[in-house]
């Protein structure tokens, strides 16, 4: 059968790729690398099926190279061409998790309350007994549910049972836990202890915040007290609508600040990712759908983001950092207007060492730019403590 590229209804998504069921990844990658050769636009130019069949393959191998989504698919038969662009692919994640019951604290509880005394829990007991040799240490340390200070006595119950009706032997190792078991009164009632121990580690809990609580009032009582003395003898005096509104000015200064080096912090980790993306598409990490969804759902919050901080730069008259940020923000306008601004899943390795170094100089742009503006936000900081400001109007 030849391999096409196509999806039918009739035909599975490993003969898609022309292997078995049982191919391993870089089989499925090799037959992929294969097929995506062939049927590439640039040696079909004039074949609009070979550019269908190219698009459809690259969702094949976002199941089949996934091996979450092919375990998905593997137990939910064969997908065809709608499945492959609608939500079936998507949701691959969220089918998967509906699959199983989540198990919450109750459904522990309830398995707990079940499983002791039942016939289960004397099964697993000896036959944990029987592979330690009667080192109940490893064996509470295997055993569902168990807790040494509460269900040693009743273990020790069973296992003379079992040892008497010649289910098992005791070993010395046993003996000499019994003998200690002997000497140490048992519990009243193991399942009330549980509960109490809940709910002491709850009370444990409370009163360790109230602590901390308490220690954080008496520190910060402290503080206002020193404060208080040091600064009582103007306390009485208020600040002039002069100083006031200097004041207002620097807090004012350093939130924009702020608000400017988080934006900035946010572009450069964008740019980062993309990056990365790119790398392990050149490395045969991932395939070029997958690498251009996940940069094409940045590229536009970027240059938004890009654009705001620069217009926040003018709004707040640091002429020096809007110079320097206008023409990354001109060229953006520009990529958006010519519809240059995302990739090509068709033109994607013919233009990724642009791509690259598109990326890598606007990486270095944006660094630069966040240790000009985290600079300056240091300096309005040590200049709010004094009278001159005159350094920061250079920014």
């Amino acid at each position: 059968m030849e391999n096409d590229g196509g999806c039918s209804s009739e035909r599975s998504l490993y003969e898609v790729l022309g292997v078995g069921a049982t191919a391993t990844q870089q089989e499925i990658r090799k037959a992929y690398h294969k097929l995506a050769l062939r049927l590439h636009p640039d040696k079909n130019k004039d074949d609009q099926e070979a550019k269908e069949k190219f698009q459809q393959l690259q969702k094949v191998i976002s199941i089949l190279g996934d091996e979450e989504k092919r375990a998905v698919y593997d137990q939910t038969g064969s997908v065809d061409d709608a499945d492959l662009s609608g939500d079936v692919v998507d949701n691959l994640r969220d089918f998967f998790n509906a699959l199983y019951k989540k198990v919450t604290e109750e459904d522990i509880e309830e398995f707990e309350e079940n499983y002791r005394g039942s016939e289960s829990e004397k099964k697993d007991l000896i036959e944990l007994y029987t592979k330690f040799k009667g080192k109940m240490s490893r064996l509470f340390c295997s055993m569902l549910c168990s807790d040494p200070k509460l269900d040693s006595h009743r273990f020790k119950d069973i296992i003379d049972e079992a040892i008497a009706a010649g289910e098992v032997k005791s070993t010395k190792a046993y003996k000499k836990w019994a003998k200690e078991i002997s000497e140490i009164k048992p519990p009243t009632s193991p399942q009330k202890m549980r509960h109490k121990a809940k709910e002491g580690a709850e009370t444990d809990l409370y009163a360790l915040i109230s602590q901390r609580r308490d220690s954080r009032k008496e520190k910060f009582d402290t503080m206002f007290s020193s404060l208080a003395s040091r600064y009582g003898s103007s306390a009485d005096t208020e600040p002039n609508e002069e100083e006031f509104e200097a004041a207002k000015r620097k807090v004012e200064s350093r939130r924009v600040s702020s608000k400017k080096s988080r934006r900035n912090l946010a572009l450069v980790a964008s740019v980062f990712y993309q990056v990365i993306c790119l790398t392990d598409l050149e490395a045969d990490h991932m395939n070029p759908f997958e690498t251009s969804i996940c940069i094409n759902r940045l590229v536009l919050p970027e240059f938004l983001l890009q654009g705001s901080l620069c217009l926040l730069f003018l709004l707040t008259w640091h002429w020096f950092f809007f110079l320097v940020s206008l023409p990354v923000t001109c060229y953006h306008a520009m990529l958006y207007n010519k519809r240059r601004h995302l990739i090509d899943v068709t033109e994607v390795f013919r233009g990724i060492d642009f791509e690259k170094k598109l990326r890598f100089t606007k990486l270095g742009f944006y660094i630069s730019l966040f240790i000009l503006v985290v600079f300056r936000l240091t300096l309005s900081v040590v200049y709010s403590l004094t009278e001159d400001d005159d350094l920061l109007h250079l920014f």
